[in-house]
């Protein structure tokens, strides 16, 4: 409790004036995403909020701003409270000021992954029947509703309203509370679910106080979001960043050069990214990420060797964190504990109860993640992951791939992840990703693809070699493909889509 309060001193909202501005953001524009702008814009106006390609905006400007385009957004497109409004855009300021000026119109937000295709937008608006799509003007497979692009040259879009002249009149909007925010789960494979969570800040309170301690986050005031604002990760760090006063780095796009110098030229301190990225960056040059006090990581498995690269060349930074969509952050593997335990991904936050379920027999056990806490969408009932999990005698768990992954080949259940986590031991694997493929003899196999280290050869035949002393027969790929590096998708993780494209 003692390092709660002295973090919260750090970051003014504990002071008198902090305690009073929160008061008055709940009379002014309700309990909802802006009463966060609100009160941070009051404590230090002249703060950079966002930095996006080298323009910047301050706290007092954003406030202003979004509060200008929450008018101009009422008026022109008639967006009241409860409306169902969808956006799938990048990470730029446009996006930002939309879910700061949405949410104090009391409009329920749903970010959307922006490579969904036209056959699944469609299937989610039949399912939510969606009043608006605010959208970036590249994506133009849209169901036919009212959109709203964030920029357009020749048409009305959230740009020309941000950037309107203000109201002749002082327009009144009406004060609303606990508007939701939704994200998208598994956007990707076709099998989308929608993670609905209340902004009710009572629910949101314990995780951030652990995250705002473990991680020593009132220190930093430059955070790097990597990740894509619409996943649940990107939306919790561009939540924590405003409760900081921290200034935000932004770029549409994820490019590995172009994020080592971004770091090192502004010296940013704390970055929230996936393993994926980490990998890339460190590849490119270790020397631009010296700035880094905070690595984040989260939203798939690490491993162990890019652990131990990371502790080795950038030191004790980095900070490996498990969350769900519906339930945003639930366990947290500090530097110390990767040190001992490469792969955990910690120990559950304080307030969330786990189980293990099995999910097969005792021969081939293998278990699922249920957790329970009350910040999550379900509340005080068990909510299953969909994560295969185990843990370890001092209480640290551990990520054994997804429930959905799993195939059957000639008759037993194989899991990619199981084959991944091997050849990932193999010194001469830089990376490495495994899928399942149909096959007319064993039903279905699995497929390895190789990333090299630098300077490394090695064969197919080389990998069986080796392999037949590490896995069962059943688990041994059918094939193995050596590629110059894994496709990427926007969120940072492996896209599976082109991986199964290659084998066309």
């Amino acid at each position: 409790m003692i390092g709660v309060i002295k973090a919260l001193y750090r970051t003014q909202l504990l002071s008198i004036k902090g305690i009073w501005y929160l008061f008055c953001s709940i009379r002014l524009v309700g309990m909802n995403l802006m009463a966060l702008l609100y009160v941070r814009q009051k404590l230090c106006p002249r703060q950079i909020a966002i930095s996006e390609n080298g323009i910047s905006i301050n706290y007092c400007t954003l406030y202003t701003q979004s509060e200008h385009l929450a008018a101009q957004l009422a008026i022109h497109c008639d967006i009241k409270p409860q409306q169902k409004i969808a956006i799938m855009a990048g990470n730029h300021n446009i996006l930002v000021h939309a879910l700061f000026a949405l949410a104090r119109l009391g409009a329920d937000i749903y970010l959307l992954n922006t490579e969904l295709s036209a056959t699944q937008l469609r299937d989610i608006n039949n399912n939510v029947h969606f009043d608006w799509i605010i959208h970036d003007p590249e994506i133009t497979w849209l169901p036919p509703i009212n959109n709203l692009p964030t920029y357009h040259e020749n048409q009305i879009s959230v740009y020309a309203l941000l950037t309107a002249l203000p109201l002749t009149h002082q327009m009144k909007i009406e004060i609303t509370h606990f508007a939701k925010i939704t994200v998208l789960t598994s956007g990707t494979t076709g099998r989308f679910k929608l993670a609905r969570r209340s902004g009710q800040a009572q629910n949101f309170v314990s995780p951030f106080f652990q995250l705002l301690v473990k991680l020593n986050l009132s220190h930093y005031r430059k955070i790097y979001i990597a990740t894509p604002i619409y996943h649940g990760f990107g939306m919790a760090t561009l939540c924590m960043s405003v409760l900081l006063g921290a200034t935000m780095f932004l770029t549409r796009r994820f490019e590995a050069p172009k994020a080592c110098q971004l770091i090192a030229h502004n010296k940013i301190e704390v970055v929230t990214l996936v393993p994926l990225m980490l990998d890339r960056m460190l590849t490119y040059s270790e020397t631009r990420l010296q700035s880094l006090r905070c690595i984040i990581s989260g939203g798939a498995p690490i491993t162990a060797t890019l652990v131990k690269q990371v502790l080795d060349r950038l030191g004790r930074v980095l900070f490996n964190l498990y969350g769900t969509s519906e339930a945003g952050i639930c366990m947290i593997a500090s530097p110390d504990d990767l040190a001992v335990y490469p792969t955990t991904i910690g120990k559950p936050l304080k307030g969330l109860c786990t189980k293990l379920v099995a999910k097969e027999s005792a021969a081939n056990m293998r278990n699922e993640l249920y957790i329970k806490c009350a910040w999550s969408t379900g509340g005080h009932y068990w909510v299953a992951t969909g994560d295969l999990a185990d843990k370890d005698a001092d209480g640290y768990y551990y990520l054994n791939g997804r429930v959905d992954d799993m195939i059957v080949s000639g008759g037993e259940n194989v899991y990619p992840f199981e084959l991944q986590q091997c050849l990932s031991m193999h010194p001469k694997v830089k990376d490495t990703a495994v899928i399942g493929v149909d096959d007319e003899e064993f039903g279905q196999r699995l497929v390895a693809f190789i990333v090299l280290a630098s300077d490394a050869e090695q064969t197919e035949a080389i990998i069986f070699s080796w392999l037949k002393t590490m896995v069962a027969r059943y688990q041994m790929p059918k094939k193995v493909i050596f590629v110059d590096e894994l496709p990427m998708t926007e969120i940072g993780k492996v896209d599976r889509k082109k991986l199964r494209q290659l084998l066309s």
